[in-house]
């Protein structure tokens, strides 16, 4: 069962995502859609690389999440990927909307598709639900303590809820599990949890002052930096 973003059986453009190689997986999923076109799974992981390469690329990652919802509209991850880019383009009513949407129909479905939990907690904490998130994210945890994209995302989720310490915690144990699939693999989860946490302090310039949140951008930066380096 896919986990995230990019759907399990994209081959090299599933690789090079997860190692935050973007720009490289884009060009390997635009290779792609010559045999997959209508497929919604390639769309949704073009999105997502379009919406890591930079900001520039933004109006293009909302057609591509576009473009996967009207292949199938049931595709929560990309209705979640698309409310993040219109979040950034300043769409922030839309934004939520959708959110909640994810939310609805998420939960509706964790019967049967238990990564939806990442989705619909990091949903939550989107739109200030930081304690619901914590608590989506920390069952999703339960039930599969190798998902290290959640483990982050609780610890961003921990870190807004007040639990300071704890969020400390649980982004020193995401590293330390990162690490363990490889120098790639942990690049690119890093880098995401480092933009996730650098956008969510960006909103909460109190929190962001704080000593927990300083010590943790500095970890992940310094661990970002020092892959970078050894890869």
């Amino acid at each position: 069962m896919s986990k995230g973003p990019v759907s399990e059986g994209l081959g090299r453009a599933e690789r090079l995502s997860e190692a935050g190689e973007y720009e490289a997986a884009l060009d390997e999923l635009d290779r792609l859609l010559g045999t997959h076109q209508n497929d919604p799974a390639v769309q949704t992981a073009r999105g997502w690389a379009l919406e890591n390469i930079g900001s520039q690329r933004l109006p293009e990652a909302r057609e591509a999440y576009l473009e996967a919802l009207s292949l199938d509209p049931t595709a929560l991850w990309a209705k979640e990927g698309l409310s993040n880019v219109l979040r950034r383009l300043g769409q922030i009513e839309e934004a939520n909307r959708l959110c909640l949407e994810v939310i609805e129909e998420g939960t509706r479905r964790f019967d049967v598709e238990e990564d939806l939990r990442e989705l619909v907690g990091w949903c939550q904490l989107r739109l200030g639900m930081s304690q619901e998130a914590v608590n989506t994210l920390g069952v999703a945890l339960r039930l599969d303590g190798r998902w290290t994209a959640v483990r982050f995302d609780l610890a961003l989720a921990l870190l807004c809820a007040g639990d300071r310490v704890r969020a400390v915690v649980e982004y020193q144990r995401g590293i330390h599990q990162a690490e363990n699939g490889g120098i790639e693999r942990l690049r690119g989860v890093v880098r995401v949890a480092l933009d996730d946490l650098e956008e969510a302090l960006g909103e909460r310039p109190a929190l962001a002052a704080s000593r927990e949140a300083m010590s943790i951008h500095g970890l992940l930066r310094s661990t970002l930096l020092t892959s970078s380096k050894a890869g």
